[in-house]
Protein backbone atom coordinates (compact mmCIF):
# COMPACT_ATOMS: atom_id res chain seq x y z
CA UNK A 1 0.00 0.00 0.00
CA UNK A 2 2.92 2.26 0.00
CA UNK A 3 1.67 3.60 -3.64
CA UNK A 4 -1.27 4.99 -1.66
CA UNK A 5 0.69 6.90 0.63
CA UNK A 6 3.50 7.75 -2.12
CA UNK A 7 0.49 8.91 -4.79
CA UNK A 8 -0.89 11.49 -1.99
CA UNK A 9 2.67 12.65 -1.64
CA UNK A 10 2.94 13.34 -5.10
CA UNK A 11 -0.33 15.33 -5.12
CA UNK A 12 0.45 17.73 -2.45
CA UNK A 13 3.55 19.17 -4.09
CA UNK A 14 1.89 21.78 -6.58
CA UNK A 15 -0.98 21.94 -8.94
CA UNK A 16 0.60 20.97 -11.56
CA UNK A 17 1.49 17.47 -10.47
CA UNK A 18 -1.77 17.13 -8.76
CA UNK A 19 -3.78 17.75 -12.47
CA UNK A 20 -0.56 15.32 -14.22
CA UNK A 21 -2.10 12.40 -11.70
CA UNK A 22 -5.67 13.37 -11.53
CA UNK A 23 -6.58 10.18 -13.82
CA UNK A 24 -4.79 8.06 -12.12
CA UNK A 25 -6.05 9.58 -8.70
CA UNK A 26 -9.48 8.51 -9.44
CA UNK A 27 -9.00 4.94 -10.44
CA UNK A 28 -7.02 5.10 -6.76
CA UNK A 29 -10.16 6.29 -4.88
CA UNK A 30 -10.96 3.49 -2.80
CA UNK A 31 -11.52 2.70 0.68
CA UNK A 32 -9.11 0.34 2.38
CA UNK A 33 -9.52 -1.90 4.89
CA UNK A 34 -8.03 -2.22 8.32
CA UNK A 35 -7.54 -5.33 9.59
CA UNK A 36 -7.10 -6.10 13.27
CA UNK A 37 -3.53 -8.00 13.75
CA UNK A 38 -2.94 -10.84 15.35
CA UNK A 39 0.10 -9.57 17.08
CA UNK A 40 -0.33 -6.10 18.95
CA UNK A 41 3.42 -5.65 19.64
CA UNK A 42 4.25 -5.66 15.99
CA UNK A 43 4.81 -2.40 13.65
CA UNK A 44 3.17 -3.55 10.83
CA UNK A 45 -0.53 -3.40 10.65
CA UNK A 46 -2.87 -4.80 7.47
CA UNK A 47 -4.68 -3.27 5.23
CA UNK A 48 -6.95 -4.95 2.46
CA UNK A 49 -7.65 -3.27 -1.11
CA UNK A 50 -11.39 -3.40 -2.20
CA UNK A 51 -9.83 -2.73 -5.79
CA UNK A 52 -7.77 -5.94 -6.12
CA UNK A 53 -8.49 -8.18 -3.14
CA UNK A 54 -4.93 -7.63 -2.35
CA UNK A 55 -3.68 -8.01 1.99
CA UNK A 56 -0.74 -5.81 2.40
CA UNK A 57 0.94 -4.54 5.71
CA UNK A 58 2.59 -0.85 6.24
CA UNK A 59 4.77 0.12 8.75
CA UNK A 60 2.84 2.33 11.91
CA UNK A 61 5.64 2.54 14.52
CA UNK A 62 2.73 4.86 16.66
CA UNK A 63 0.28 1.50 16.58
CA UNK A 64 2.49 -0.67 18.20
CA UNK A 65 1.48 -2.36 21.73
CA UNK A 66 -2.40 -0.58 20.67
CA UNK A 67 -4.63 -3.38 21.16
CA UNK A 68 -7.84 -1.61 19.35
CA UNK A 69 -7.44 0.56 16.29
CA UNK A 70 -10.46 2.55 14.63
CA UNK A 71 -9.93 4.28 11.10
CA UNK A 72 -12.03 7.03 9.52
CA UNK A 73 -12.44 7.99 6.10
CA UNK A 74 -10.31 10.97 6.73
CA UNK A 75 -7.09 9.23 7.34
CA UNK A 76 -6.75 9.52 10.87
CA UNK A 77 -6.61 6.90 13.18
CA UNK A 78 -7.80 5.73 16.53
CA UNK A 79 -5.58 3.74 18.48
CA UNK A 80 -6.59 2.38 22.29
CA UNK A 81 -4.63 0.31 24.63
CA UNK A 82 -6.24 -1.83 27.35
CA UNK A 83 -5.28 0.61 30.04
CA UNK A 84 -7.34 2.99 27.89
CA UNK A 85 -4.15 5.46 26.68
CA UNK A 86 -5.28 6.65 23.49
CA UNK A 87 -3.28 7.88 19.84
CA UNK A 88 -4.07 9.20 17.03
CA UNK A 89 -2.20 8.10 14.35
CA UNK A 90 -1.91 8.75 10.64
CA UNK A 91 -0.81 5.65 8.89
CA UNK A 92 0.15 7.12 5.44
CA UNK A 93 2.08 9.66 7.17
CA UNK A 94 3.31 8.45 10.56
CA UNK A 95 2.31 11.13 12.21
CA UNK A 96 0.84 10.67 15.57
CA UNK A 97 -0.87 12.44 18.41
CA UNK A 98 -1.48 12.08 22.30
CA UNK A 99 -4.45 12.09 23.65
CA UNK A 100 -5.22 11.55 27.62
CA UNK A 101 -6.22 8.38 28.95
CA UNK A 102 -9.84 7.31 28.00
CA UNK A 103 -12.64 8.01 31.01
CA UNK A 104 -12.78 4.91 33.13
CA UNK A 105 -16.35 4.39 32.02
CA UNK A 106 -14.77 3.36 28.87
CA UNK A 107 -13.32 -0.24 30.63
CA UNK A 108 -15.06 -2.41 33.23
CA UNK A 109 -13.18 -5.79 33.08
CA UNK A 110 -15.17 -6.50 29.67
CA UNK A 111 -12.61 -5.65 26.95
CA UNK A 112 -16.07 -5.62 24.29
CA UNK A 113 -16.62 -2.41 25.78
CA UNK A 114 -13.07 -1.00 24.10
CA UNK A 115 -14.39 -2.70 20.54
CA UNK A 116 -17.54 -1.08 20.50
CA UNK A 117 -16.21 2.16 21.17
CA UNK A 118 -16.84 4.64 17.94
CA UNK A 119 -15.18 8.12 17.63
CA UNK A 120 -14.73 10.82 14.64
CA UNK A 121 -12.48 14.15 14.84
CA UNK A 122 -12.83 17.90 13.68
CA UNK A 123 -9.67 19.62 12.99
CA UNK A 124 -9.90 20.98 16.51
CA UNK A 125 -11.29 18.16 18.51
CA UNK A 126 -12.00 14.79 18.91
CA UNK A 127 -15.26 12.49 20.39
CA UNK A 128 -15.68 9.39 21.75
CA UNK A 129 -18.40 7.61 23.19
CA UNK A 130 -18.20 3.38 24.83
CA UNK A 131 -21.89 3.05 24.03
CA UNK A 132 -23.26 5.98 26.42
CA UNK A 133 -23.11 9.73 26.43
CA UNK A 134 -19.88 11.27 24.30
CA UNK A 135 -16.46 12.57 25.60
CA UNK A 136 -14.94 15.39 23.96
CA UNK A 137 -11.23 16.49 23.62
CA UNK A 138 -10.01 19.53 22.17
CA UNK A 139 -6.55 18.72 20.37
CA UNK A 140 -3.79 20.70 22.17
CA UNK A 141 0.02 21.96 21.18
CA UNK A 142 2.60 18.84 21.69
CA UNK A 143 3.22 18.17 25.20
CA UNK A 144 -0.30 19.31 26.45
CA UNK A 145 -2.62 16.19 26.11
CA UNK A 146 -5.56 18.26 27.53
CA UNK A 147 -8.14 16.28 28.79
CA UNK A 148 -11.64 14.67 28.20
CA UNK A 149 -15.09 16.64 28.68
CA UNK A 150 -18.87 15.08 28.45
CA UNK A 151 -20.57 16.23 25.81
CA UNK A 152 -23.35 19.04 27.34
CA UNK A 153 -27.14 17.83 27.22
CA UNK A 154 -26.14 14.04 27.08
CA UNK A 155 -25.95 11.90 30.32
CA UNK A 156 -24.39 8.14 30.68
CA UNK A 157 -27.28 6.44 30.77
CA UNK A 158 -28.75 4.43 28.22
CA UNK A 159 -31.66 7.32 27.27
CA UNK A 160 -28.42 8.49 25.72
CA UNK A 161 -27.08 5.70 23.63
CA UNK A 162 -24.33 6.52 21.08
CA UNK A 163 -23.42 4.07 18.86
CA UNK A 164 -21.92 6.08 15.56
CA UNK A 165 -20.31 9.63 15.79
CA UNK A 166 -19.79 11.32 12.24
CA UNK A 167 -18.03 15.05 11.73
CA UNK A 168 -18.99 17.31 9.19
CA UNK A 169 -18.39 21.08 8.60
CA UNK A 170 -18.14 22.15 12.12
CA UNK A 171 -20.90 19.63 13.39
CA UNK A 172 -20.63 16.05 15.02
CA UNK A 173 -23.81 14.02 14.63
CA UNK A 174 -23.95 11.64 17.38
CA UNK A 175 -26.45 8.45 15.92
CA UNK A 176 -28.37 5.60 18.19
CA UNK A 177 -28.51 2.91 15.15
CA UNK A 178 -30.99 0.71 17.24
CA UNK A 179 -33.17 3.92 17.74
CA UNK A 180 -32.45 5.64 14.62
CA UNK A 181 -32.21 9.30 16.63
CA UNK A 182 -29.90 11.53 15.94
CA UNK A 183 -28.41 13.96 17.94
CA UNK A 184 -26.28 17.06 16.29
CA UNK A 185 -23.40 18.66 18.71
CA UNK A 186 -21.76 22.08 17.73
CA UNK A 187 -17.94 21.57 17.27
CA UNK A 188 -17.04 24.65 19.13
CA UNK A 189 -18.91 24.69 22.24
CA UNK A 190 -19.71 21.09 22.30
CA UNK A 191 -23.28 21.90 23.57
CA UNK A 192 -26.62 19.43 21.99
CA UNK A 193 -27.97 21.91 19.04
CA UNK A 194 -30.45 19.73 17.45
CA UNK A 195 -32.27 16.66 17.55
CA UNK A 196 -33.90 14.71 14.84
CA UNK A 197 -36.49 12.42 15.90
CA UNK A 198 -36.52 8.96 14.29
CA UNK A 199 -38.79 8.47 11.11
CA UNK A 200 -41.99 6.67 11.20
CA UNK A 201 -41.13 2.88 10.35
CA UNK A 202 -43.56 -0.14 9.46
CA UNK A 203 -41.64 -2.87 9.92
CA UNK A 204 -42.70 -6.27 7.67
CA UNK A 205 -41.74 -8.52 10.63
CA UNK A 206 -42.40 -7.40 14.27
CA UNK A 207 -39.31 -9.52 15.20
CA UNK A 208 -36.96 -7.87 13.52
CA UNK A 209 -34.81 -5.32 14.39
CA UNK A 210 -33.91 -2.79 11.82
CA UNK A 211 -30.39 -1.09 12.28
CA UNK A 212 -29.46 2.60 10.88
CA UNK A 213 -26.32 4.34 9.30
CA UNK A 214 -25.58 7.82 9.18
CA UNK A 215 -24.09 9.54 6.22
CA UNK A 216 -23.13 13.49 6.46
CA UNK A 217 -22.35 15.24 3.40
CA UNK A 218 -21.89 19.27 3.22
CA UNK A 219 -25.26 19.89 2.31
CA UNK A 220 -27.47 16.75 3.40
CA UNK A 221 -27.77 13.55 5.96
CA UNK A 222 -28.82 10.48 4.88
CA UNK A 223 -30.58 8.12 7.27
CA UNK A 224 -29.93 4.20 5.76
CA UNK A 225 -32.02 1.93 7.97
CA UNK A 226 -32.02 -2.14 6.88
CA UNK A 227 -32.42 -5.30 8.26
CA UNK A 228 -30.63 -6.69 4.86
CA UNK A 229 -26.96 -6.29 5.16
CA UNK A 230 -25.02 -9.78 5.37
CA UNK A 231 -23.97 -9.57 9.04
CA UNK A 232 -21.62 -12.73 10.45
CA UNK A 233 -21.89 -14.44 6.96
CA UNK A 234 -25.53 -14.45 6.94
CA UNK A 235 -28.35 -12.57 4.94
CA UNK A 236 -31.96 -12.98 5.28
CA UNK A 237 -34.23 -13.58 3.08
CA UNK A 238 -36.65 -10.57 3.65
CA UNK A 239 -36.18 -7.62 5.51
CA UNK A 240 -36.02 -3.86 4.79
CA UNK A 241 -34.45 -1.39 3.48
CA UNK A 242 -34.92 2.51 3.52
CA UNK A 243 -33.49 5.91 2.86
CA UNK A 244 -34.24 8.91 4.38
CA UNK A 245 -32.92 12.46 4.13
CA UNK A 246 -32.62 15.75 5.72
CA UNK A 247 -31.31 18.77 4.88
CA UNK A 248 -28.43 19.96 7.40
CA UNK A 249 -29.80 24.00 7.19
CA UNK A 250 -33.06 22.92 8.23
CA UNK A 251 -33.28 19.70 10.44
CA UNK A 252 -36.19 20.54 12.42
CA UNK A 253 -38.15 20.05 9.55
CA UNK A 254 -36.99 15.83 9.96
CA UNK A 255 -37.08 12.83 7.79
CA UNK A 256 -38.03 12.29 4.79
CA UNK A 257 -38.14 9.26 2.53
CA UNK A 258 -35.74 9.34 -0.62
CA UNK A 259 -37.00 7.80 -3.81
CA UNK A 260 -35.23 6.02 -6.37
CA UNK A 261 -31.34 5.38 -5.92
CA UNK A 262 -28.75 7.62 -4.21
CA UNK A 263 -27.11 8.19 -7.64
CA UNK A 264 -23.62 7.74 -8.94
CA UNK A 265 -22.05 6.89 -5.53
CA UNK A 266 -22.03 3.88 -2.88
CA UNK A 267 -22.02 4.26 1.07
CA UNK A 268 -19.28 1.97 2.66
CA UNK A 269 -20.47 0.86 6.70
CA UNK A 270 -18.07 -0.35 9.57
CA UNK A 271 -19.09 -0.54 12.82
CA UNK A 272 -17.81 2.90 13.59
CA UNK A 273 -20.12 4.89 10.66
CA UNK A 274 -21.06 5.30 6.76
CA UNK A 275 -19.58 7.59 4.20
CA UNK A 276 -20.08 7.85 0.94
CA UNK A 277 -17.66 7.46 -2.19
CA UNK A 278 -17.90 8.78 -5.73
CA UNK A 279 -18.32 5.67 -8.50
CA UNK A 280 -16.67 7.49 -10.64
CA UNK A 281 -16.36 4.81 -13.35
CA UNK A 282 -12.97 3.77 -12.88
CA UNK A 283 -12.40 3.07 -9.61
CA UNK A 284 -14.39 -0.53 -9.76
CA UNK A 285 -16.65 1.56 -6.58
CA UNK A 286 -20.49 0.18 -8.00
CA UNK A 287 -22.93 3.09 -8.21
CA UNK A 288 -26.23 2.77 -6.05
CA UNK A 289 -24.88 0.02 -3.51
CA UNK A 290 -23.69 -0.35 0.41
CA UNK A 291 -20.43 -1.92 1.00
CA UNK A 292 -20.83 -3.70 4.97
CA UNK A 293 -17.18 -4.37 6.84
CA UNK A 294 -17.86 -6.66 9.43
CA UNK A 295 -16.81 -9.88 11.29
CA UNK A 296 -17.68 -13.03 13.03
CA UNK A 297 -16.52 -15.79 15.62
CA UNK A 298 -15.07 -19.27 13.82
CA UNK A 299 -14.25 -21.89 16.41
CA UNK A 300 -11.34 -24.18 15.17
CA UNK A 301 -10.92 -27.42 17.12
CA UNK A 302 -8.11 -28.69 15.34
CA UNK A 303 -5.78 -27.73 17.99
CA UNK A 304 -3.62 -30.46 19.92
CA UNK A 305 -5.03 -28.40 23.05
CA UNK A 306 -8.51 -27.75 22.68
CA UNK A 307 -10.57 -25.27 20.63
CA UNK A 308 -9.43 -22.16 19.79
CA UNK A 309 -12.01 -19.21 18.78
CA UNK A 310 -10.69 -16.75 15.68
CA UNK A 311 -12.54 -13.55 14.18
CA UNK A 312 -12.72 -13.57 10.42
CA UNK A 313 -13.41 -10.42 8.84
CA UNK A 314 -16.62 -10.27 5.98
CA UNK A 315 -16.90 -7.23 2.82
CA UNK A 316 -20.31 -7.46 1.57
CA UNK A 317 -22.16 -5.37 -1.06
CA UNK A 318 -26.09 -4.89 -1.20
CA UNK A 319 -27.71 -3.54 -4.57
CA UNK A 320 -29.96 -1.18 -3.74
CA UNK A 321 -31.67 -1.87 -7.19
CA UNK A 322 -33.07 -5.09 -6.41
CA UNK A 323 -31.75 -5.27 -3.08
CA UNK A 324 -29.63 -8.42 -3.69
CA UNK A 325 -26.24 -8.75 -1.55
CA UNK A 326 -22.85 -10.58 -2.97
CA UNK A 327 -20.16 -11.42 -0.47
CA UNK A 328 -17.07 -10.39 -1.23
CA UNK A 329 -14.88 -12.38 1.06
CA UNK A 330 -12.97 -13.89 -1.16
CA UNK A 331 -9.29 -14.56 -2.02
CA UNK A 332 -7.19 -12.64 0.36
CA UNK A 333 -9.66 -11.34 2.73
CA UNK A 334 -11.00 -14.60 3.43
CA UNK A 335 -7.35 -16.04 4.57
CA UNK A 336 -7.42 -12.97 7.40
CA UNK A 337 -7.75 -13.66 10.91
CA UNK A 338 -7.28 -12.72 14.31
CA UNK A 339 -7.22 -14.17 17.59
CA UNK A 340 -9.11 -11.92 19.28
CA UNK A 341 -12.75 -11.55 17.80
CA UNK A 342 -13.41 -8.55 19.96
CA UNK A 343 -11.79 -6.81 16.98
CA UNK A 344 -13.86 -4.96 13.94
CA UNK A 345 -12.62 -4.32 10.57
CA UNK A 346 -12.66 -0.88 9.49
CA UNK A 347 -12.64 1.59 6.69
CA UNK A 348 -10.23 4.23 5.83
CA UNK A 349 -9.53 6.54 2.98
CA UNK A 350 -5.64 7.15 1.98
CA UNK A 351 -4.64 10.62 2.02
CA UNK A 352 -2.08 13.38 4.07
CA UNK A 353 -4.60 15.23 6.03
Amino acid sequence: MTEHADLARFRSVCPSWRSASAAHAARRRVPLLLVPSQDYSRVNRRLWSLADDSVAEIPVPAARGRSFLFASPRGWTLGVDNDLAATLLHPFTGASESLPTLPSSFHDGDQRILRDTVWDRSPDAVVVSSGNGAFFCRLRPVGDRGSWSPVAGLCSQAADRVTSITYCDGTFYLLDKRAHKVTAVDGETFAVVAAIEPPDLAMPRPWLIPESTLVASSAELLLIVRTQLVYQGYSGSEGLFKVFHAERESLAAGWSEVAGDIGHRAVFVDHLRGFCVEANGVNGVRRNCVYVASSYEEVDDGYLFGWVVFGRYTVSVLDLADLTTQDLSRGSLLKCRCGRFWQWPSWCMPNLH
